[in-house]
């Protein structure tokens, strides 16, 4: 299922505007969207009273969800420790690329790895079934995501064989599986709600000869949590063992920036846990399992237009904000970015030599720094003076930026050394905080005490 072209060059399309038409593009790893708003209205207005009940769902959930959130988002920040699989990164490896591939991931440092298994093309992952388990063997976390096409999801006995044999193959490295992928949207194959709960009822026998596998969902993308409320709130074959969300922001640009004058990327984490514990659904893990950061200058290989790309210096910044945003909120098990290698988007260029880009770096130092930390948020009361407090033992890193006017660190702060974001040195004297993030190393210092001097007047520049 590629990129099909007619002898003219044309793209083959969706002529009959069949909901069971199904076109896969390479190019953007995800399926054409061959269809367009009116026509995918139209399409579903069969399914109107699925809606209609998503939306009553939803409704009756909205003072629970807001008495939850709100205690949620009185909590005064404290540390949370970062796990090892904690952040993690998508691959999608071939035989021919697998000892590339695995350099770059032991280069990284990184201790979690996601990677897709499509229903239709499922062999290349399975071909790598030794190597994964290598990895395993050296403490290797792994993620796989089901994707389903619209094959699957009318023929749900095709994807409980699929199910099967992925898992009958992969059990071994104690795996999570993610059911399904982008659940509320037409083009990866699912049109109505319940057709999402006939692939977890062709899931529920496999889930149970697997017990050591964790499966999750429902893979709900964007801010749109009134389908992940209706999945947790409504009739399904069993629980999930996490909360799959795959938590775009790119379209708002940095992490903090916010939707609905409110949103930020903290917020909206903190929402879906209160989703999560306003629901008869048991209180389980949440995994953000795909965002990214397309890149302007990319052309046709960007999957956004150009009002979401951003240039290659503030991808890097995003992504740092966005892992430590969701770790700091203690509310998530695992982050990964979509993917490593991808010409619009990923850390590295899909050209011949797979150029690392600043995110790589950003992305290596960021493992470094946090490997074995506790991640702190400073307060609102500092703003706008932002950024988290790195702990390991008693040692102190300040990861710090401004979203104001530039700042001078206070001189009583003990500064053995600065970085930037990419863990280039940078000077230690009088040290000045502006939009770019910096790491300050502080030495053994206790974070309340940091607080408290940066709490003081700083002088502007």
């Amino acid at each position: 299922m590629g990129n099909e072209t007619d002898a003219e060059g044309r793209k083959p399309g969706n002529p009959n505007r069949s909901r069971d038409h199904f076109r896969w593009d390479d190019r953007h790893h995800q399926p054409h969207t061959d269809l367009s708003k009116w026509q995918k209205f139209w399409a579903s207005r069969s399914d109107a009273a699925q809606f209609l009940r998503l939306l009553g769902r939803s409704v009756r959930q909205v003072r629970p969800v807001v008495r939850c959130y709100r205690s949620l988002l009185a909590e005064a920040p404290r540390s949370h420790p970062v796990d090892a699989d904690e952040f993690g990164i998508a691959i999608s490896p071939t035989r021919a690329t697998w000892d590339r591939y695995l350099e770059r991931v032991r280069d990284l440092g990184v201790g979690a790895l996601l990677i897709r298994i499509p229903s239709w093309a499922a062999e290349p992952v399975f071909e790598l079934r030794n190597e994964l388990e290598d990895l395993h063997h050296e403490g290797m976390s792994f993620t796989f995501t089901l994707l389903q096409d619209r094959s699957m999801v009318k023929e749900p006995w095709r994807w409980q064989g699929f199910v099967r044999e992925t898992a009958g193959r992969l059990a071994g490295l104690s795996p999570t599986f993610q059911i399904g992928h982008a659940v509320n949207r037409k083009k990866w194959g699912i049109w109505h709600p319940d057709e999402y709960v006939r692939l977890l009822e062709a899931t529920a026998e496999v889930r149970r000869e697997f017990p050591g596998c964790r499966w999750i969902g429902p893979p709900v993308i964007d801010f749109e949590y009134y389908f992940t409320t209706n999945y947790l709130v409504g009739t399904r074959p069993f629980d999930f063992d996490g909360i799959a969300a795959l938590l775009y922001v790119d379209r708002r640009g940095s992490p903090d920036a916010v939707q609905y004058r409110h949103f930020d990327l903290r917020r909206k984490i903190l929402l879906l846990r209160a989703v999560v514990e306003a629901s008869p659904h048991t209180d389980v893990p949440i995994h953000l399992t795909e965002f990214n950061w397309p890149l302007k200058g990319t052309g046709k290989h960007s999957p956004a237009g150009a009002h979401v790309q951003t240039d290659e210096t503030d991808q890097a910044r995003y992504l740092a904000l966005y892992y430590l945003t969701a770790a700091a909120t203690g509310q998530v098990a695992s982050v990964f970015w979509w993917q490593l290698v991808a010409r619009g988007y990923g850390l590295l260029d899909e050209g011949e030599r797979w150029t690392a880009r600043p995110a790589y770096r950003g992305f290596k130092a960021l493992l470094a720094r946090t490997r074995s930390c506790g991640v702190l948020a400073l307060p609102e009361r500092l703003r706008p003076l932002r950024g988290f407090l790195l702990t390991r033992g008693d040692e102190c890193t300040a990861l710090v930026y401004t979203t104001g006017a530039p700042y001078r660190l206070d001189p009583a702060l003990p500064v053995l050394d600065v970085a930037s974001l990419l863990d280039e040195p940078l000077p230690t004297r009088d040290v000045g905080v502006g939009p770019d993030p910096v790491y300050v190393s502080l030495g053994k210092i206790d974070p309340a005490a940091v607080m408290e001097v940066l709490g003081r007047r700083r002088d502007r520049r």
